[in-house]
Formats: structure tokens, sequence, C-alpha cells
């Protein structure tokens, strides 16, 4: 584009080509080359020959006008030695004919130029934006300046919310008070009936075995005699030494986090689908993340490697076994909990199936995760129904040698912490967080330890989200980036989000950006970054939906 030598910096003021006086230039003719002022625009110019067809455009357009942009040697970033040819107005990109043919074909294309003009709409729209929100965040910045702590809403409103819960667990803790003296007094009665029975029936065997002629049997030659009737009342008076059973209170731990914690969270979570793909298997209720980037995903019976090319998964192995649980060692081989005492183990280098080193026999596997630190945690419980628990529940930390370190089964006051263990995960500072199952139709809590089985925290679901009629099903939790933990919900559009304490922070409707019954979760190594498995109505002929989503705020 042609520009008068007098725009340059440093140089006297242009002038109107035409008057060569006038230096308020408003106007220029692309097709003359030539700057004008309001005036000559309308004398001169407007009498030339053929004026009508030449395009003369407001001296603010200069710079930016594109009557002579060349847009043939775009290249396309994605296939080498290709020009784009194209504008997919779908997915806001220039594409080249290779784009269009794998992955973009069908979508809303248009020509470059109208792809141009679309963008430099969004780029003054976005700039408008930029500055009205730094107009919002400087006033922001100067009503925190000017406002002191104490007389803040927000702070008011924490201090509130502080004193509410004082309150709550106060409450909370006089109604438990009531309920454990009104359960003492039963078990008191209980105890002393059940002892008062246990005495009587020692006095009438002992009085049955009283004889009257001890005497004489003392004072008689009669040996045998002596040695059998001495050993019978020997033995009556072992049995006679009654256990008697007494209460006995077993005082809780106060915990802070009975009241809660202060953590700076984010307003807003902000989630947006970056990639769809469909699978051939009926639900994606288990997904683990490779070293490679490819995915492995299970329905519960078949096990499935797969690549994620463009908007298409490529499936590269395939395996028919039973999946509880999965997850990836630091040496990359893929931990499964399956049928039977042995952890099984694809290998990273061979991807040949085989058991490992983690063994827990007599018990069964029901979950397993890997820490950052290369731990080992799995839920194990005896043969037995699943619910209610009739056996063993509980979960074991084992090292890279597949040694148990560690058991979680009881509290401190040895009642049993676990129904059914389906899913773990944990944090950056050691807490184990735990899917609980509780009832056959999938009722659930979430429970989370510190490093010494202490219980930080029981979660079962939210009053905005929960209720009788919509009960809290958990079914799978991953721990974010930011140290945080989801949780989703069986058939649910619904995403739990808690702090590293179990605390609730906020809940997100996935159904609000498409997204239905979200089921299995795995971060990649790109920040922000989510892959969601879905899966689908009992009976759907359908295949399973997964979404790879970039999500902030949690």
């Amino acid at each position: 584009m042609a520009f008068s030598q007098s725009f340059k910096r440093g140089q006297a003021p242009a002038t109107c080509n035409f008057c060569e006086e006038e230096t308020k230039i408003k106007w220029k003719c692309i097709n003359c080359d030539v700057l004008m002022c309001s005036k000559c625009k309308d004398k001169i110019h407007a009498k030339l020959k053929n004026n009508k067809d030449h395009n003369v455009i407001d001296i603010k357009e200069v710079g930016i006008y594109r009557g002579e942009l060349d847009f043939s040697d775009l290249k396309c970033k994605k296939h080498s030695g290709q020009c784009c040819v194209m504008f997919c107005a779908s997915c806001d990109t220039l594409v080249c004919a290779l784009c269009i043919g794998n992955t973009h074909n069908g979508h809303v294309l248009v020509e470059i130029s109208k792809g141009f003009d679309i963008r430099k709409e969004k780029f003054k729209s976005d700039q408008k934006k930029i500055k009205d929100k730094i107009g919002n965040l400087m006033e922001k910045k100067n009503a925190m300046t000017n406002v002191n702590m104490k007389d803040s809403a927000k702070y008011t409103d924490l201090i509130k919310r502080i004193e509410a819960q004082n309150i709550e667990v106060k409450n909370a803790a006089d109604k438990y008070t009531e309920q454990l003296k009104s359960e003492l007094d039963k078990k008191w009665r209980d105890l002393q009936t059940d002892e008062i029975d246990k005495l009587e029936k020692v006095i009438v065997n002992l009085q049955g075995l009283l004889s009257s002629n001890v005497e004489d049997i003392v004072l008689s030659n009669d040996v045998e005699k002596l040695f059998i009737d001495s050993s019978k009342l020997s033995c009556a008076l072992n049995v006679a030494e009654t256990n008697l059973g007494t209460l006995s209170f077993l005082p809780g731990q106060v915990s802070p986090y009975i009241m809660g914690s202060l953590q700076v969270v984010s307003n807003t979570v902000d989630v947006r689908i970056v990639k769809q793909f469909k699978t051939d298997i009926s639900g994606v209720f288990y997904l683990s993340l490779c070293p490679d980037n490819s995915l492995w995903i299970s329905d519960n019976y078949v096990l499935q490697k797969v690549k994620p090319v463009e908007h298409k998964l490529t499936v590269e192995s395939t395996f028919n076994i039973k999946v509880y649980g999965m997850a990836f060692t630091s040496t990359g081989d893929l931990l499964l909990s399956s049928d039977g005492l042995v952890l099984k183990q694809i290998s990273g280098k061979t991807g040949e199936l085989t058991d490992s080193i983690y063994n827990v026999s007599p018990l069964l596997y029901s979950a397993v995760h890997v820490t950052k630190d290369g731990k080992v945690i799995v839920g194990v419980q005896s043969t037995g129904k699943v619910c209610p628990p009739t056996s063993r529940r509980a979960i074991i930390v084992m090292n890279q040698k597949g040694e148990h370190e560690t058991i979680y089964e009881h509290d401190k006051n040895n009642i049993r912490i676990f129904t059914y263990v389906r899913r773990i995960t944990s944090t950056d500072n050691g807490n184990i967080c735990v899917v609980d199952r509780l009832s056959e139709d999938n009722r659930g809590r979430v429970v989370v330890l510190n490093r010494d089985g202490d219980i930080l925290q029981i979660y079962t679901g939210h009053h905005g989200v929960n209720n009788e009629n919509k009960p809290f099903k958990p079914v799978n939790i991953v721990t974010t980036p930011s140290d945080n933990i989801i949780v989703t919900q069986l058939n649910s559009y619904i995403f739990h989000i808690l702090n590293k304490c179990g605390h609730f922070i906020t809940h997100y409707k996935m159904g609000d950006i498409g997204i239905a019954k979200p089921y299995s979760l795995c971060f990649t190594r790109t920040a922000g970054q989510l892959y969601i498995g879905c899966n689908e109505a009992v009976g759907s002929s359908e295949k399973a939906k997964l979404y790879e989503v970039h999500i902030s705020g949690c």
C-alpha cells in the first residue's frame, strides 16, 4: 500500500494533494492514491472521470484497509508446505485443504477475506472489552484500597458464616450428646439384664455340682472317684469366673476441620470444550492418561488404549478384562484392579499383561490409585456382600516394592471407616480422599483422611443440588492441579468441587455446556486441560462420548 512520505515521523504535516494548502486531511482515494481534505473531495475529486467507481476511505482506516492485502501466502500451522485456503468459522481458525478433509469437513467454511473481517471485528470488540475490564479492575482496586478491612461487606459476611458454623457445630454436638445419653440408658439396661441372666445361669450350674458327701469322698480311699469329682469342681470354678462387661465412653478428637477452613478460591469456574470424541464402548467408567498422551479407557469389561488424533480416537490395543480401577505407576506401567488377589499390570514398554508385585491376599481389590511420590493405595475387602458390609473394608498403602506400609480400616474408637471403597485420590499434603459407597442404590460419601488416619471430613453432598429425591451418589474423584478435588455423581450433570480437606467450594453444571452424565476424569499434562469420560443410559445403543475440556477456577 502506498503512503505519502509526509506521513513519516519528524517531517512536516501532510497537506491535501489537490489544494496543497489544507492540512486537515480527511480522505484518501485508493484508486488515485491521493490524500484529500473534505472540500477538495467534494469539489475536485467528485468531478474526476469514473469517480463513482473509486474507493474513497476515511483517513482513519489507512493502515487497516485490506483492499491491497494478500491472503495467498498464509501457511498452515498443522500441515507443512500447505497454504490456507479457507477460514473455519466453527473453529475460528484458518484451514488448508488437508485440514478440511481431515477435520473440518461439514463445518462452516468461509473465504479468508470474510474470516479477516470476522477476526477484525472480534479484535475491535476485544480491545473495547479490555479497556472496559481495565476500568472495572481499577475501580475494584481503588475500592479495596480505600475500604478498611472490617468495613468490608465480604469480611463481615465471612465473620457471620464462621459464627453460624460455630452455632451449627455446637447444636450438632448438643444433639449428639442427647443421642449418646439415650443410647447409654438403653445399653445400660440391656447390659444389666444380660449380666443378671449370666450370673443366674452360673449359680444354677454350680449348685448342681455341689455334693452332700464331699467329706466322705475326701476321707475315703476311692482314688479314682476323688480325681474325677475334683476335676469336675475345678472346671466348674473356672467357668464361674464370669467376665462381666462394662460400658465406657471413648471421646473423639475435636479437630479444627470440623469447623471448616479458610481458603482463597476463585469466584467462578469456567469450563470450555476443546474437543469431543466418540468411543466404541458403552461407558467410559475408567480413564487414565499414558506417558505418551494416549489414553486407557474401560467400560468395566473391555479395556482399550486409544490415541486422540484431531477429533477422532484411534484404537491401538484391546483387552477383554474385568476392571474395577486403574492407575499409572511412575515407571509408566498401567496397574489394574481386576478379579484376583494380585493387581494386574500392562507394561508400558511391551504392552504385555501380567501379574504385578502388589498382593493383598486373602483380600480382594476394589480400587487403585498411585500418588505423586509413587505409593500405591488400594481399596480392599473380604469376600461377601458389597452392601451392607459383613467383612473387612480397608485401604492399604504400599511402597514401590509392594510392601504394605499402612492400613486404614478403623478409627480411633475402633469403628469401621469404610463401607465399600469405590475410588481413591490424594492431595499434595498427603490427604487421602475416598469415594465410599454406602448402599446398593449407589448412595455414598467422600471420606478425607490425613496421613495419621484421622477423619478430616465426610462430605455427603450439598443441599443446593442433593436432597432425598436426588441423593448424593458419587462415582469418581480426581485431584486438580491446584490441589482441590472434583467429584462426579451417577447419572448427573454436576461437578462437586471441594478443597483438599473435603470442604465444599462450589458446584458446576456440566449440562450448561452440553456434557451429559460425566463419569470418569483425568487431567492432561497441559495446564487446565481435563479429559471427561461419560456414560450412556442403560439399554441405550449409543456409544459413550469423551471430551477434552479446558477448566479454570478450581
